[in-house]
């Protein structure tokens, strides 16, 4: 059996109501309830299981109080009685992990009798992130309250669940392709402290912060530009689809036919719709419906794409999330994955997803960052990903484009868009843009070269470029994908 690894932090699941400054010491695991309240509002209580990773949803005139306490208890067994006089309804979810199956409750519903129909969600139980920044690390933010984490060959299931009750924790998922765990922990979790202590514990292979992602800001311009037209655009017969992680798709003229699926990684349940506009403008650039200013030998077919909602209202993300949504995203078929953002955060199981999505059969493209500075952002920066940095109109490098080695071509980056990105519709610059165009010409290479490999049309695509003759700051990579290079990559 493997021996017990003590804790010295202090990670107790007690927090204070909002209400009235009650204690309520709270902790589920699986089934099991831990419990201590006196004359707590029931609405707190509520809160408590909504810090722990379960969706909940209430009547809005819900009132009421709880006092108990409980013990490693049979959480439905008391839940009536709890509860009274209100009705509820639990919604359990079963996953397999690296160490075995496991479950947990995933959404609880408390109404008054007879008006189940007046639930909504409460108050911190929707998908918006809530992050925090690193310390000492500029521009490098992480999910409060939660951890990514792996364990080494000696662990087992009840290894796991010792951990998981010393940290007051909450097992949420698993990508066991990878194996790793997202982990809950009771609010107000020294992440930073906790992570040190675990890199320590020999049961554990791998631990991070559940790191945090943010969709680019928006660069607008007022000039006008000259855009090819694509009307007569016609969808391609047969291609593989190039998956957009990002803010979702929403249907859009001309998107029509060209939308094959989609995937919301923060509610598997509900539509990957787009609520900010980046996401549909990548799919826009992506199926080629829009194609950048500047680019040249476009094909007249376009590619079909899979929206898959990754970040959230504000254009946050989790690592996690962003996991997830690779692992749907090859499992639906994708040859192409576009990431049009970035972070200085560089997180290994992502990394690892990356690999598997490679191994896999699958190409990922990134943007490499709208912010001159040279510091690598990552997932563009990663070995087996093609990072991508955005030209003008005119083909020479934007000046606000990142730079550096981990640069592997240039791209278009500016386009009319006919949706707007937190604003209106106009001209966009960026290299989320010049990364979903280089995600296209992929997408149009694989529908001609069916069989190929992603080594191969990577290595299609850096001989196709042309290296600029001076780049000393390594704005073009291998060079630029320019009408010539487009054509070049996708002859016969």
């Amino acid at each position: 059996m493997p021996r017990r690894f003590l804790l010295t932090l202090c990670v107790l699941a007690i927090a204070y109501g909002a209400r009235g400054g009650e204690q309520i010491s709270f902790h589920l695991e699986g089934d099991r309830l831990w419990l201590e309240a006196v004359d707590a509002p029931l609405v707190d209580v509520l809160q408590r299981f909504s810090a722990a990773g379960v969706r909940v949803q209430v009547d809005p005139a819900l009132s009421g109080t709880i006092t108990a306490r409980l013990v490693d208890q049979d959480l439905e067994r008391h839940l009536a009685r709890l509860l009274d006089p209100h009705s509820y309804a639990l919604f359990w979810e079963s996953f397999e992990g690296p160490l075995g199956p496991s479950s947990r409750l995933a959404e609880i519903q408390v109404f008054r009798p007879g008006q189940r129909d007046r639930i909504e969600p409460l108050d911190g139980s929707t998908s918006r992130f809530s992050v925090a920044p690193w310390p000492g690390a500029p521009g490098i933010e992480y999910v409060r309250d939660e951890i990514v984490i792996g364990f080494s060959p000696q662990a087992d299931q009840h290894a796991l669940r010792i951990l998981i009750r010393e940290l007051g924790g909450t097992l949420i998922k698993a990508l066991p392709d990878i194996g790793v765990y997202r982990l809950r922990l009771p609010p107000g979790t020294n992440i930073p402290a906790l992570v040190a202590q675990l890199q320590r514990n020999p049961l554990v292979a791998a631990v991070e912060p559940n790191y945090a992602y943010r969709l680019p800001a928006p660069v607008t311009g007022t000039t006008t530009l000259a855009t090819p037209a694509r009307s007569t655009l016609a969808a391609v017969d047969g291609g593989a689809p190039i998956a957009i992680l990002d803010s979702g798709v929403s249907d859009w003229p001309g998107l029509e036919g060209f939308v094959v699926g989609g995937f919301n990684a923060l509610d598997p349940d509900a539509p990957p719709h787009d609520t900010g506009g980046h996401g549909t403008q990548m799919a826009l650039i992506a199926s080629g419906v829009v194609a950048p200013a500047g680019s040249g030998g476009l094909d007249q077919q376009g590619v079909p794409v899979l929206g898959i909602r990754t970040f959230d209202d504000q254009g946050v993300t989790s690592n996690f999330a962003v996991m997830d949504s690779v692992f749907h995203a090859v499992q639906s078929g994708a040859r192409v994955v576009n990431m049009s953002w970035g972070s200085p955060a560089r997180s290994t199981f992502l990394e690892q997803s990356v690999m598997q999505a490679r191994q896999d059969g699958a190409l990922v493209v990134a943007a490499v960052g709208n912010e001159p500075s040279g510091t690598p952002m990552y997932p563009a920066a990663f070995e087996n990903v093609i990072g991508v940095a955005a030209l003008e109109a005119d083909g020479t490098p934007w000046s606000q484009s990142n730079y550096g080695d981990f640069v592997t071509v240039a791209a278009p980056g500016q386009a009319v868009l006919p949706v707007g990105h937190q604003g209106a519709a106009g001209r966009y610059h960026g290299t989320s843009i010049a990364s979903a165009h280089v995600a296209n010409a992929l997408g149009h290479y694989f529908v001609q070269h069916p069989d190929a490999t992603a080594a191969d049309a990577e290595a299609a695509l850096r001989t196709a470029v042309n290296p600029v003759a001076a780049d000393p700051n390594q704005r073009t990579g291998h060079g630029p994908l320019s009408g010539d290079a487009w054509g070049r990559l996708l002859a016969p």
